[in-house]
């Protein structure tokens, strides 16, 4: 579990650093450059897609609760509260959850949880009407722990209720080399630090994973949940960072 514990690590550096552009990166909203305000707007735009894909399914069957995983500082959880009772979001980084709350305006109907295990013990069987996960499995480094979080999802998530997660399914070799991060891991391995080689090198720790269709599938299948329809791109879009195939998985139970 090493290299995932570098990833939280990592994680936590860039939810210092620059946490909007680590959240969704537009290469000209690096090094603090987001605008706050178009930031939100993009969650607000995120919201009303994943909404609209599961209305079209007839999901979710009720509007209690939404969950999502890897919320960073919550540009989509945020976006997604007034269509429910609450909306929890949830990330590893201690940092980027302290962002969350402190975006302005404030949410009273968001919790922002720090999740520090490998699965999502803390939170019970069906108790969310929508659970989401979106640019955050592939950059988890363990496939096993992806798989972990697919089937944990799909127990979390309630009868009649619409998991809709993002995965790459495939990844040219070409594309795995990540010199970009290989030479960060390098360089924070002989102790230069996070600041320089961020800000000054232009280097980042963020990797790329992918996981196949049939394991993602199978996985959500052991937490309970069958998938009901799989998509180009994000939700259709047909978009990518590179060559890879990468899909979105909208499921129910």
């Amino acid at each position: 579990m090493a290299d995932v514990d570098h990833h939280r690590r990592d994680w936590e550096a860039l939810g210092e650093l620059d946490p909007l552009y680590a959240v969704l990166s537009a290469p000209e909203a690096k090094h603090g450059a987001w605008d706050t305000g178009a930031f939100l707007a993009t969650g607000e735009r995120d919201a009303v897609r994943i909404l609209d894909a599961c209305s079209a399914l007839g999901l979710p069957s009720s509007r209690g609760a939404a969950f999502e995983l890897g919320c960073g500082v919550g540009r989509i959880t945020r976006a997604l509260a007034p269509h429910f009772e609450r909306a929890v979001g949830v990330d590893i980084s201690a940092a980027m959850i302290s962002g969350a709350r402190a975006l302005e305006p404030p949410c009273p109907t968001c919790e922002w949880i720090v999740n520090l295990h490998p699965d999502l013990r803390a939170f019970p069987d069906g108790g969310f009407d929508l659970v989401l996960s979106f640019i955050v499995l592939q950059h988890i480094p363990d496939r096993a722990v992806i798989s972990s979080y697919l089937r944990e999802m799909a127990r979390i998530l309630a009868p009649g209720g619409a998991l809709v997660v993002q995965v790459p399914a495939s990844m040219p070799v070409r594309q795995r080399v990540q010199w970009r991060r290989r030479a960060y891991r390098a360089l924070r391995t002989a102790r230069v630090p996070e600041a320089v080689l961020y800000e000054r090198m232009g280097l980042d720790p963020i990797r790329m994973n992918w996981l196949p269709r049939r394991d993602v599938e199978a996985a959500l299948r052991l937490g309970g949940a069958t998938v009901v329809s799989v998509q180009d791109g994000w939700l259709g879009d047909g978009s990518r960072t590179g060559r890879e195939e990468n899909l979105t998985y909208v499921a129910t139970r």
